[in-house]
């Protein structure tokens, strides 16, 4: 069982990254192994959107740019269960993750049978995230959960519609702003925690 953990936050320690960690070791409790990817340590190029390049061949790499997309693609593609998080931005997950998700789109494999701009323009034949289990994180300053509404809307929109995977939960701690601060959250890292134990221990 493989856990893998992706950081959407500029701050290491930062409490994106506690929970991340948190999560993760909940995995480890359980027999799971785990990775964990600080994204804005990661050289990941801006999509360029020249979709041809990625999407109309097998594999996981995109044919403008070598950088660290070739080793996280089929890592995600190989994992059973990954976790995205993100601090609260802009009502939002952070520009750090959106750029990362642009450049996920070599894990599709279409082919084109109809016309480009319509709902019928592709014949889906791969995808490497398809079916998989997937967390979604968020981290916030504010105290009104529904704060991060839009957020968890772009998750859903890109995790379980555009990559096809299966969010199983979805983690939110609120009031938390300077590094650290989440660590005075002891009930909901615990629940945090223990999510990580039970996905695990699901198999």
């Amino acid at each position: 069982m493989i856990f893998l953990g992706l950081v959407g936050s500029p701050r290491k320690k930062g409490n994106t990254d506690i929970m991340v960690d948190t999560f993760l070791e909940g995995a480890v409790s359980a027999g799971a192994q785990v990775q964990k990817y600080f994204l804005a340590d990661l050289i990941i190029n801006q999509c360029q959107g020249c979709f041809r390049s990625c999407m109309l061949q097998p594999g996981f790499a995109c044919k403008r740019f070598r950088d660290d997309m070739d080793t996280l693609l089929p890592e995600m593609a190989s994992a059973d269960l990954i976790l995205f998080a993100s601090p609260l931005y802009c009502a939002t997950y952070t520009a750090i993750m959106a750029r990362f998700f642009e450049r996920c789109l070599p894990l599709w494999e279409v082919e084109i049978v109809g016309e480009l701009g319509t709902m019928d323009a592709f014949r889906f034949i791969h995808n490497g995230l398809k079916g998989k289990r997937a967390v979604v994180g968020m981290v916030q300053d504010f105290k009104d959960p529904q704060s991060a509404e839009l957020a968890f809307q772009a998750f859903e929109r890109n995790v379980a519609r555009t990559y096809m995977m299966q969010i199983v939960e979805k983690l939110h701690v609120t009031d938390v702003r300077d590094v650290g601060d989440i660590k005075k959250k002891t009930e909901e890292l615990k629940k945090v925690f223990a999510s990580g134990k039970k996905l695990a221990s699901a198999g």
